[in-house]
């Protein structure tokens, strides 16, 4: 997925909208109400979960780093060179993933996986995951990771190493998750815990 993705629905819900509209064609034509009913419910909830809404990224000034994703900010810990910043995301919330700030991509590991509750211990080893690497050109570095947790899908991703990304571009979707932000200890947090925080938008804080 590029910027120039604009389309109601992200990429990874274009087989899913397919398969329904594709139901609703056949059971109209057979005349099964019911289930021509159910498929359009279906469908509305489809354009619900991968909506892909266009943003207008707001002017930050120099260091500024956005939430990657929709959620609500459950943990802020301090570890010896970071700040630990999770994101609980669910299936309401908007599901792209944008890159938080001006960088280029270290590295991107995708571990496909199992869908578990991240409450339970086998998730950590278990449950699929990707784990991306930005850095800035005054070499701030951020490690971001995004898990799934009883996620409806598996998780799409968009982007590649050595790739230059913008402040607020797309680079993949997870329809419900948790994320985790490894930002240097030197920065300005402008986040709380029980934040709700928005993707491309909310203002996290600021690199040194």
């Amino acid at each position: 997925m590029t910027t120039t993705d604009t389309f109601i629905v992200s990429k990874a819900g274009y087989k899913y909208v397919a398969i329904l509209v594709s139901a609703i064609v056949i059971f109209s034509f057979l005349n099964f109400s019911l289930l021509r009913l159910l498929s359009l419910v279906l469908l509305g909830a489809v354009v619900y979960i991968y909506r892909n809404p266009e943003l207008e990224i707001p002017y930050m000034q120099k260091g500024a780093f956005l939430s990657p994703v929709d959620g609500k900010v459950v943990a802020i810990n301090s570890l010896d060179n970071t700040y630990e910043i999770v994101i609980e995301s669910s299936l309401f919330d908007i599901s792209i993933l944008r890159a938080p700030f001006f960088s280029s991509l270290h590295s991107v590991n995708l571990r496909r996986g199992m869908r578990l509750s991240t409450d339970t211990r086998k998730s950590t080893l278990l449950n699929e995951k990707v784990e991306l690497v930005f850095e800035d050109r005054y070499n701030n570095v951020v490690h971001v990771e995004h898990m799934l947790d009883n996620s409806i899908d598996d998780l799409s991703v968009y982007v590649k190493s050595g790739e230059e990304l913008s402040q607020g571009r797309r680079y993949g979707v997870m329809t419900k998750g948790r994320t985790v932000l490894s930002i240097p200890l030197s920065s300005r947090l402008s986040v709380q815990v029980d934040s709700h925080v928005k993707s491309g938008e909310t203002l996290l804080g600021y690199l040194s």
